[in-house]
């Protein structure tokens, strides 16, 4: 419920129901623009600033002109618009600037008696935000249009008043759900005879289409996202992308968030010189948690980022300390003592204790070996002697 400045309440409901299409249209026009535009104005936070300069009314300068004027008016210092005038510098901008609000204004040369801030390098208001707000507003039109000639309705042809009146009746109750009896003498006769004639104006089969159109809307506001630090980085399941490639849009998205950090802060600077204040100002915490992911995958290499990552930047300080101390003093310490007392040890101990120790228990396997061949040797003679001696007596028997 709401009330108005009239006094009276009424609920914003009863008023949507009762608008036109077109302002209907120009509603979700306005809901995307306010939602795209307070995304924005979360982008920064300020310290120091005057109690006299909302923040909200700060950034909402900026980002819908593009520039904003600093400036005493009655005393006090406002963030107002304004204009530059007078003699143009040589980049042709006035060095004269009138700063007006509802209750008053100020004159004085530029960044010297007021403070002439800009959003960006090219003072330019924030306009996707209207683009993109026009392009959800219409996807929506689609999707409500969609969504009512997707429905299974068929229209009754009726041939007068009363059929459409008796017809009337009977979708009524349809909708209602409640189950009535329909008495009429010869009303509807030739229908329920016949049956009854219809005509469709709707295609149940174009309900798929709204997936389509619903993953459209994602794009869209990635689109937004992506192009103010916040990159929305989605995959259809058709689709498996690398870490390197989800985060391939998160320096490209931050050029801009980036730009509109440096410009407030030469902000800052003339705020502090002009009016002798100690106005800061860094990205929110939501911006600054992207912005240092984005910092520390750079540094690594790494396409990742967590907090064990976050931790990881202490090992460069432990790893320094930790290898000088331990590395020179073990291994000059182990190394000189045990090479050269354990080689020049081990290896005459080893080297002629075993080999005079094995030759000679070898010997005796060898000299059973010539023993057996003597032996075969001497029987071979004997068995030669044996044939000769008989083939000799077999000579003088002849």
């Amino acid at each position: 419920m709401i009330t108005n400045a009239n006094g009276s309440i009424y609920n914003p409901q009863d008023v949507y129901n009762v608008l036109r299409t077109k302002a209907k249209n120009d509603l979700r026009y306005n809901t995307y623009f306010d939602i795209l535009l307070n995304t924005l104005l979360e982008m920064f936070v300020y310290e120091g600033l005057p109690d006299t300069i909302p923040q909200r009314f700060l950034e909402l300068y900026l980002h819908t002109y593009g520039n904003v004027f600093i400036s005493k008016i009655n005393g006090d210092i406002y963030a107002t618009g304004g204009t530059l005038s007078g003699e143009i510098d040589a980049y042709g901008l006035g060095t004269d600037a009138i700063a007006v609000c509802p209750i008053g204004q100020a004159q004085g040369k530029r960044d010297i008696d007021i403070v002439y801030a800009i959003n960006n390098d090219t003072a330019s208001p924030d306009m996707l935000v209207y683009w993109i707000a026009h392009l959800l507003q219409e996807n929506d039109n689609s999707l409500e249009h969609n969504i009512i000639y997707s429905r299974l309705l068929n229209i009754p042809v009726v041939r007068d008043e009363k059929e459409k009146a008796a017809f009337d009746e009977l979708i009524d109750t349809l909708i209602k759900g409640d189950l009535k009896a329909f008495a009429s003498k010869n009303l509807l006769a030739d229908e329920l005879e016949n049956g009854i004639q219809v005509i469709s104006l709707s295609d149940t089969d174009k309900v798929d289409k709204l997936q389509y159109l619903s993953r459209f809307a994602d794009d869209i506001l990635k689109k937004f996202y992506n192009f103010y630090g916040q990159p929305i980085n989605s995959q259809n399941k058709s689709a498996q992308s690398i870490s390197d490639e989800l985060h391939g849009m998160d320096s490209v998205s931050f050029i801009i968030p980036i730009q509109m950090l440096k410009c407030r802060e030469k902000m800052c600077e003339d705020i502090n010189r002009i009016f002798g204040l100690n106005v800061s100002v860094k990205f929110s915490t939501t911006w600054a948690l992207e912005y240092n992911a984005l910092m520390l995958r750079d540094t690594n290499g790494n396409g990742t980022a967590d907090t064990k990552e976050l931790d990881t930047e202490q090992e460069p300080e432990q790893e320094p300390e930790q290898e000088p101390e331990q590395e020179p003093e073990q291994e000059p310490e182990q190394e000189p003592e045990q090479e050269p007392e354990q080689e020049p040890e081990q290896e005459p101990e080893q080297e002629p204790e075993q080999e005079p120790e094995q030759e000679p228990e070898q010997e005796p396997e060898n000299d059973l070996e010539l023993e057996i061949m003597s032996k075969l040797a001497t029987a071979l003679d004997t068995t030669i002697e044996e044939l000769t001696e008989l083939v000799k007596g077999g000579d003088d028997d002849a």
